[in-house]
């Protein structure tokens, strides 16, 4: 069985190349309608005809081969090599120049049973292939539109710090009570207007990391299985002409036997497969949103909780505890339903991916109305689920930046009031009190957690029907000094200690490993000098058994303490050095990465005490 292949999984960012690529693939089904009509003439003409008619469909394969097999603008250029789908058409045609004379009444089956089912299918499949489109646009509409409160909750941020400067101006030359009224209140509406900037960054940051790792992914896989769909049923037509062809003549028996086996070969996921290696790119994530001060009013990123700001967050997350409540209930229900038609589709389709079979026109109409739909089903739990993580993550910033603070609700929420005709209304309002924040506990009480930027399910790490992936969030912890001592080691290099809590080295000399290197590069041990933290890289940390010398030059800065945790890479493949400056790798070896790649295909990594490079395709972040 082949192997399960996710576009969604493997490209980054790839929206635009997939769909040329799936658009390039329902375009060519034009070349095989025309080709198949063609030849119903010809083979009324005879034989002569039906050779040129081949040799004309040789060249406009050509012409499509790198477009149809990799896409138009592939990473990799293919060369010689071709698609699948491609190669099962290239033995159509030299079967079809083999064949010499026909009857009309195959003409005329060719025509009906053949063409037109190419150019229904192009015209239904471009059809579907649209309607991802649209999709796709939808979702990038949705996350724009964030992006742009980003921008407007900045613009509403300066302008009332600069009325909060221009206001304490007045105050300074005129201290009475109504001057220091109208400050307050001004500073009230530049904290306000903070944590409204401070939350919608955060929603953004949220619905950015949704897009590229969940929504834009499920949409790669919906052309991916669009393409996969054609080529499916593009190999039943075939299949179909192949059989016209034995049955009007026994003697071309042999022929199309040659044909058969080539297409049966086509596995629709050989093309997907072929896509993807020539596509392959080192992809970056778009950088995330962050707070920038008011160049005016000098400020950090904490979201403001004093009483009067509190009372605005406390009514923002009562709202949006009750829309998280029920985008959860509903975005639950719509999961289950697309779950269920996912299922069903890939039941009604059996092993049609996997192995080449001829399918009936109505197991194929049937297999196109499940992928619709699922389609359809698709778009509005990723709209509705958006929603939800905007109610998600206002919730958790809120109560992330309560720190423990009473968040029940005590005024009331003021709201207008609407009737079947909207403006008739318009103008009148009424009062109504928010249940207590604390209802809404049970449901949201996952969200909280005491992180900065908060990070769950929504974002990057997770995708509903596709393969789990994401990237790591990497945490800072402190371990506590310890008076024992965990080994012994040997400073490899002279350091000259730069705060009250570190020690000077003498290279060679002989220490006490107090605390190891919890990640942040740094380790505590004991000399002669007294106790302290020295950089790890400056050691030779010596194991019971034996030790590794490692190189002999000195790192040149030496670490920063307070530093993001050290990442690893966990090696695949086994990799023996070429180069004095190089690292010698085997297959689970965990390597401290030094210095990532900078775009050359080259990791600096540490294992043992020794340093070099190594090819960045040899092992994963771990």
């Amino acid at each position: 069985m082949a192997e399960s292949l996710s576009i969604g999984n493997e490209l980054k960012d790839a929206y635009k190349p997939t769909d040329k690529w799936v658009k390039a693939g329902l375009t060519w089904l034009t070349d095989l309608d025309w080709f198949y009509k063609e030849r119903a003439a010809i083979e009324r003409e005879y034989a002569t005809k039906l050779k040129t008619l081949s040799a004309e469909a040789f060249k406009k394969k050509a012409k499509v081969s790198t477009a149809v097999s990799v896409g138009e603008n592939p990473v990799v250029t293919p060369g010689s090599l071709e698609s699948a789908s491609l190669v099962a058409w290239t033995e159509i045609l030299g079967q079809t120049e083999n064949i010499a004379k026909e009857r009309d009444a195959f003409a005329s089956s060719l025509e009906r049973r053949v063409a037109s089912q190419i150019s229904e299918m192009a015209s239904r499949y471009d059809g579907i292939r649209q309607r991802w489109k649209g999709v796709n646009e939808d979702l990038v509409k949705a996350r724009d539109s964030y992006y742009d409160e980003v921008t407007k909750a900045k613009k509403d941020y300066d302008a009332s710090c600069q009325a909060m400067e221009s206001q304490r101006s007045k105050t300074e030359r005129s201290e009475n009570d109504r001057s220091k009224h109208k400050s307050e209140k001004r500073e009230f509406e530049m904290n306000a207007a903070k944590n409204a900037y401070l939350i919608k960054i955060n929603v953004a940051n949220r619905l950015k990391d949704k897009y590229f790792y969940q929504d834009l992914p499920e949409v790669l896989d919906g052309l991916q299985t669009l393409n996969e769909a054609k080529v499916a049923k593009l190999n039943s037509i075939w299949l179909t002409a192949s059989a016209l062809e034995r049955s009007t003549n026994e003697k071309l028996i042999k022929m199309n036997d040659a044909m058969d086996e080539v297409i049966r070969q086509n596995v629709p996921t050989l093309d997907t497969s072929m896509f993807i290696k020539h596509n392959m790119t080192d992809w970056s994530e778009p950088a995330d949103f962050y707070y920038i001060p008011s160049s005016i009013w000098h400020d950090d990123e904490t979201i403001i909780t004093s009483p009067a700001e509190l009372e605005v967050l406390k009514k923002q997350l009562s709202k949006s505890s009750q829309t998280y409540s029920n985008m959860q209930h509903a975005c639950e229900e719509e999961k289950n339903t697309l779950g269920e038609l996912i299922q069903a589709r890939n039941k009604a389709f059996g092993n049609s991916i996997t192995e080449v079979k001829l399918r009936t026109k109505e197991e194929m109409f049937k297999y196109d109305d499940l992928m619709v739909k699922s389609l359809v089903a698709m778009s509005k739990f990723s709209l509705d689920d958006s929603k939800r993580v905007v109610a998600e993550v206002e919730v958790e910033t809120i109560q992330s930046a309560a720190e423990g603070k009473d968040l029940t609700l005590t005024q009331p929420i003021e709201t207008k009031k609407r009737g079947v005709f909207g403006g008739l209304f318009k103008g009148k309002h009424r009062n109504e009190t928010s249940a207590p924040v604390e209802q809404y506990d049970d449901e949201v009480h996952s969200l909280t957690s005491s992180m900065s930027r908060v990070t769950t399910s929504t974002g990057k790490g997770s995708r509903l029907f596709g393969a789990l992936r994401g990237r790591a969030e990497s945490v800072m912890t402190t371990s506590s000094a310890a008076s024992a001592s965990t080994g012994s080691g040997k400073a490899l290099y002279a350091y000259q200690a730069g705060g009250e809590d570190e020690v000077s080295l003498i290279a060679g000399e002989a220490l006490e490993v107090i605390d190891l290197d919890d990640g942040s590069g740094w380790t505590k041990v004991r000399s002669a000098a007294g106790e302290g933290l020295v950089p790890t890289s400056y050691l030779s940390i010596v194991p019971a058994a034996s030790t590794n010398g490692g190189k002999k030059q000195g790192p040149k800065v030496a670490p920063r303490k307070g530093a993001k945790r050290v990442q690893y890479m966990e090696i695949l493949y086994d990799y023996e050095p070429q180069g004095d400056d190089e690292l010698g790798v085997g297959v689970g070896d965990k390597v401290l990465v030094v210095t990532e790649d900078d775009g050359s295909g080259w990791t600096e990594g540490e294992i043992e005490g020794i340093r070099g490079v190594f090819p960045t395709s040899y092992g994963k972040i771990v």
